[in-house]
């Protein structure tokens, strides 16, 4: 075959697997919708009066405070037919500015903390993972703390298909080491438990209205030493006087609404939302009351907070 005999070959050729490509691609797109993603996205800002942990420790209590959460989760397996029904991986970064901090080299950057988690759905209605997470002072104001939380949750919603639903979850918080993440307690090697639920109602289901009210709703226990080492300072006008011991830290509930913007802002720009509330907290143990006075959150032990109320607004999308 002479060279000018075979250009036109392989032109007749690339000509015609294009053309059944195209064809192809064609039909699957009059016939078929495209796969769904199995990588999502997140990115959620809060701004709130106070910055309040989830095991009760009052970090901040004066100016604004804003934290941003963001990452991406791989839906690495699903099978609604199995009993293990899917399993996914998350990475990602929470981050707390203080608006009072003023630090002559992170300014109001008062946190940093990064995680990866597994999560797996079983038996159609349960749910459990685990995070591994470090947090981070960029100030300075405390040496890395890395920890493990694995928890359970059981999806009643998806149970019974009402719009009001409870989700109980139990969630262990094992601090590995680096310093106490409530100031004064063990520094590693301890842990507490959170045991929570939160009621929602969802009113879509309801009358369309893309509206979530929920109330989340946990305690926290554990040994007294994940709350305190032996540091004293719980009188009303001593640093000696001891703190009395408990195995609670702090109850907490709130009312959190959560809007969708669909009607807004188009989907093909991922999921918004918008968000408020507030979360009310009692301080059971008095040793994080102690911790304030370290946390600069009070004065004195006589002066520290032991009920605190924090509110919050916010906006973010998924995808």
């Amino acid at each position: 075959m002479t060279c000018k005999k075979f250009a036109v070959a392989c032109v007749a050729a690339a000509l015609s697997l294009a053309s059944t490509s195209l064809g192809s691609g064609a039909s699957a797109a009059d016939g078929m919708a495209p796969p769904p993603l199995d990588i999502h996205g997140f990115f959620d800002v809060t701004f709130s009066n106070d910055y309040m942990t989830p095991r009760g420790l009052l970090v901040t209590n004066t100016g604004l405070t804003t934290q941003i959460v963001s990452g991406l989760t791989f839906s690495l397996y699903k099978n609604p037919n199995a009993f293990i029904n899917s399993f996914s991986i998350t990475a990602g970064t929470f981050n707390d500015l203080w608006s009072q901090q003023n630090n002559v080299q992170v300014g109001s950057w008062n946190e940093f903390d990064w995680w990866v988690s597994a999560d797996i759905g079983f038996a159609n209605y349960w749910k459990a993972g685990v995070t591994y997470i470090t947090f981070l002072s960029p100030p300075g104001a405390f040496r890395q703390e890395r920890n493990v939380e694995p928890y359970i949750r059981f999806d009643d919603g998806a149970l019974t298909g009402w719009a009001f639903t409870f989700t109980p979850y139990v969630k262990l918080f094992y601090a590995i080491a680096g310093d106490s993440t409530v100031v004064v307690g063990n520094q590693g090697d301890t842990y507490d438990v959170e045991i929570g639920l939160i009621p929602t109602l969802d009113l879509k289901k309801i009358n369309g209205i893309p509206l979530t009210i929920a109330a989340p709703t946990w305690v926290t226990v554990g040994p007294t030493s994940y709350w305190n080492r032996g540091i004293t300072g719980c009188g009303p006008t001593t640093t000696t006087e001891p703190c009395s011991l408990s195995n609670a830290g702090v109850f907490t509930t709130g009312l959190a609404l959560k809007e969708t913007l669909d009607w807004w802002i188009p989907t093909r720009w991922g999921t918004w939302y918008a968000k408020g509330g507030f979360q009310y907290y009692h301080i059971i143990n008095d040793s994080l009351l102690l911790a304030q006075t370290f946390t600069g959150t009070a004065s004195s032990y006589p002066t520290a907070h032991r009920e605190v109320w924090v509110g919050y607004g916010g906006l973010g999308f998924t995808f």
